[in-house]
């Protein structure tokens, strides 16, 4: 149905029928016959027009009150416009009686009472929504990621928006790049910006009441000129750990942590070995491994030597900081666990919230952290987040950014036991899906399989210790303890060769790892020690 047939319809309708009406009470005045009921069955035609057209035209001509949407918002809405219809019907059949010198106050009282009473209602019942919308709890709005094409602007769909009731903000602020119609090349050229910084320089985010979700969306979507994606900003989560309080027998290793007797897989990896190498040697720098995760306990004991001043510097849930100790704790310092970071000496921690205290965020929250991680110079960046379903293009733009800026990116494979391609955003091309295995080097029972993707590989992920806030130590089991195993290994790598690429990065770590039973399923297992003897020249023991 039209817009603007639903706006004249209704009207009409009573117009023609009090016309019909009017014209009778002439002809009989003059000794015709008049018969009323073709007027009396047009207005009910009106009455009946109003009360069967569907909602969502009645939204899309009228944006009335319904702010709930419920069954006595939409009688209202109806019981007001047929009111308008028939006022003005009235109102129009007064003038052309009194033209032809009859008795008009017959419609005239009518007419305008009808008029008076529908514009007391809709200013009353506006008035009220507006109130409601100051007061409206704001989490219960829907969130939309619009990404508008490189030579549009937001004040074109600003009209859509404003019939729906919708508030806007620029979704991603600290990118730059605006640019200018006909100037794209031109102007990239002179900034050195990439389509990437194009892309997320264009993304909205759009909050809406619920109940008009599906209509903005659909006029959004078929607003091809100005909007180029349209998605909604979905939650998403930690890949969730599994608590683990499992004990065993303390081994003895090369570096003085005294929780590394609790964590096995320091013993599978050969830390002693890869640590008595990384001893002798020095990086040509420090390399940056971001946790785009719950943040990070930035002054807890085993990490405050190495982290890095950065936003997600705080951890209300304690994921992100575990991550953090088995991406890079500081070893050999007397404290804590141990990690590859040999005496701190080759990474350095930098933490983005991407999830809040309770371990959720949304698209637009991580696409943010990864941007931010990407800025802050990260060589890697480690994503023990996700869940089922395809990554959303803000992600993908956001990850494609953090390749353009020269990071490595190494996600979770997931612990729903399913393939890693259905899940995000360990489906995205161009990054490292990491599974996990227990103390047998065996796939763990809950690990997605990721040797679907293009760059599977594994690590331990059963009974890890690693750090949580309050300069404490837990053990957990998850993809989610695996992924910064394989980080830490990454950035060791980046400490020696900068410039290593994922691909390259990626070579080494599976003609390295370990072809375990299931590495079918799960990709090699990494061994640390064979990936610097093959990366850099290694001194003489």
């Amino acid at each position: 149905m039209e817009l603007k047939f639903t706006y004249i319809f209704g009207p009409l309708l009573v117009i023609i029928a009090f016309w019909v009406f009017g014209k009778g009470i002439v002809n009989r005045t003059r000794g015709k016959q008049f018969r009323p009921l073709p007027a009396f069955l047009l207005m009910l035609v009106a009455i009946a027009y109003r009360f069967v057209v569907s909602k969502e035209t009645l939204v899309e001509a009228y944006s009335f009150v319904h702010a709930d949407n419920n069954v006595f918002d939409m009688l209202l809405d109806r019981v007001t416009l047929a009111l308008m219809d028939f006022g003005i019907g009235m109102c129009l059949d007064a003038g052309y009686l009194a033209y032809k010198k009859h008795n008009s106050k017959l419609f005239w009282v009518p007419g305008i009472l009808a008029l008076v009473i529908s514009t007391i209602i809709y200013l009353f019942a506006a008035f009220i929504d507006n109130i409601a919308d100051g007061i409206r709890d704001k989490s219960n709005h829907v969130e939309m990621l619009v990404e508008l094409g490189p030579d549009d602007h937001i004040e074109e769909i600003v009209p859509i928006l404003k019939k729906y009731k919708a508030c806007y903000e620029l979704a991603f602020k600290d990118i730059d790049a605006r640019i200018d119609a006909g100037l794209d090349d031109e102007w990239q050229d002179k900034a050195h910006r990439s389509p990437e910084d194009k892309n997320l320089a264009n993304y909205y985010l759009v909050r809406v009441d619920p109940h008009y979700q599906t209509l903005l969306a659909k006029e959004l979507a078929n607003d091809h000129e100005n909007v180029d994606q349209l998605d909604q900003n979905n939650q998403v989560g930690l890949i969730e750990p599994l608590t683990s309080n499992v004990s065993i027998s303390p081994q003895s290793f090369l570096a003085n942590d005294p929780q590394m007797g609790q964590q096995w897989f320091a013993t599978s990896l050969d830390y002693n070995g890869i640590h008595n190498l990384l001893k002798q040697m020095k990086p040509k720098r420090k390399a940056i491994v971001a946790i785009v995760d719950t943040g990070v306990e930035g002054d807890h004991e085993d990490i405050k030597d190495v982290f890095k001043k950065s936003k997600g510097h705080t951890d209300g849930h304690g994921h992100g900081t575990h991550c953090a100790g088995l991406a890079g704790a500081v070893t050999n310092n007397g404290k804590g666990v141990g990690s590859l970071n040999w005496e701190g000496k080759y990474i350095e921690i930098v933490g983005f919230h991407a999830l809040n205290k309770n371990g959720w965020g949304t698209d637009k929250s991580v696409a943010q952290a990864i941007i931010d991680a990407a800025n802050s110079g990260a060589d890697v960046i480690s994503m023990s987040l996700g869940g089922p379903g395809k990554t959303t293009r803000a992600q993908r733009d956001a990850i494609r950014y953090a390749f353009q800026k020269g990071a490595i990116v190494v996600v979770a494979a997931g612990n729903s036991n399913r393939d890693a391609k259905d899940f995000t955003p360990a489906s995205m091309p161009g990054v490292i899906v990491v599974g996990a295995v227990d103390q047998h080097l065996n796939k763990a029972r809950f690990s997605n399989t990721n040797t679907s993707l293009k760059m599977p590989i594994a690590a331990p992920g059963v009974d890890i210790m690693s750090s949580i806030p309050g300069s404490s130590y837990q053990k957990f089991s998850g993809t989610s303890m695996a992924t910064p195993i394989v980080s830490g290994l990454i950035g060791i790598m980046r400490s020696f060769r900068p410039d290593i690429t994922t691909q390259q990065a990626y070579k080494i770590l599976h003609e390295t790892g370990k072809a375990v039973s299931d590495a079918d399923k799960v990709g090699n297992v990494i061994q640390p020690k064979a990936v610097i003897e093959q990366l850099v020249p290694v001194p003489a023991l």
